[in-house]
């Protein structure tokens, strides 16, 4: 399927969280009412959007962040952070009565799982201005934690329709607590629709051609793409289905593993190459997040283009 990407300020901009990102390193693995002492810790950017951004910026793209963060010290460094990435922050707003969002992550090193615990405050407090920025970009990302309550929830939703007035072509990605039908029909008509296995089977729909074909008539979406972890990807794109096997390697941390897909999939979008390079590059991305520590370990082009032994 082919898109056409208006010339603008940016290539794309990234709507959601940005957020310092806490990691514990422990072994043995982790769950309520036990005790650990950390091997390890380290501070950082995160936030699922922001990460995104950061993977789509090491590509080359053009990449503009919308966002809050508050009047802290907290959001002063985040908004450096993403400046230092050569993203374009002039639409990150700084609320005064919010604080910077933060997320608190514990990763287990003999599997290289985590869990995490995040505290959401200024994101979610967006306020809607011009959509002049938007309008001049070839495609809008949205996370799905944007969706997770209100008034971030209505304030993204009235976004996102106005983009789709304007012909800017929009993507969302999903979270389990948005997997709801009900939900994703009031954002409109979503040209890609980004989750992995789990969020979509909670909206009642597996990895399968079939499937995915009455996902994307039930709700209203023109692509859909599921992650599927250590098994790769799949995509219904058009009429055509597609499952693109996963990079083997020796999983460190998957903190963010997600976001990396989600950033080397719309390259391949915005740069209109065919759905199974789209996933592949995903895949690479995916994969490269998963053997460094952290949200952050993100490949620079060159990096991916020796994955997959070819120039993107």
């Amino acid at each position: 399927m082919i898109f056409t990407f208006l010339k603008g300020a940016v290539d794309i901009v990234v709507l959601g969280s940005v957020a310092q990102d806490t990691y514990l390193y422990v072994r043995g693995g982790f769950s309520l009412g036990c005790s650990r002492v950390a091997e390890s810790f380290r501070i950082g950017g995160g936030g699922s959007a922001a990460n995104t951004a950061v993977a789509l910026a090491r590509l080359g793209l053009k990449v503009g962040f919308l966002g809050a963060v508050g009047a802290d010290d907290v959001g002063s460094f985040l908004k450096e952070d993403l400046m230092r990435e050569g993203i374009d922050v002039s639409q990150v707003q700084v609320l005064k009565d919010h604080l910077s969002s933060r997320v608190y992550v514990i990763v287990d090193l003999d599997s290289g799982e985590r869990g995490m615990v995040g505290l959401r405050d200024a994101c979610n407090f967006l306020q809607i201005r011009s959509m002049e920025y938007i309008s001049q970009s070839s495609l809008l990302h949205v996370s799905g934690y944007m969706l997770q309550e209100e008034p971030g929830r209505s304030r993204t939703l009235e976004i996102m329709r106005k983009a789709k007035e304007l012909g800017v072509t929009l993507s969302l990605d999903l979270t389990q607590e948005i997997a709801q039908r009900s939900l994703i029909k009031r954002a409109g008509e979503i040209d890609f629709l980004l989750g992995n296995e789990s969020e979509f089977r909670l909206l009642g729909y597996e990895p399968s051609e079939m499937s995915l074909k009455i996902a994307r008539r039930e709700l209203g979406c023109q692509n859909i793409v599921v992650k599927l972890g250590a098994r790769g990807s799949a995509a219904l794109m058009g009429d055509e289905f597609i499952h693109k096997g996963a990079f083997r390697v020796k999983v460190v941390d998957t903190t963010g593993a997600g976001d990396a897909f989600n950033a080397g999939f719309l390259y391949g979008i915005i740069k209109q190459y065919s759905a199974e390079d789209c996933l592949e590059i995903g895949n690479a991305l995916g994969a490269y997040a998963c053997i460094g520590e952290g949200a952050r370990h993100l490949p620079k082009k060159e990096e991916v283009e020796l994955m997959l032994g070819r120039k993107i």
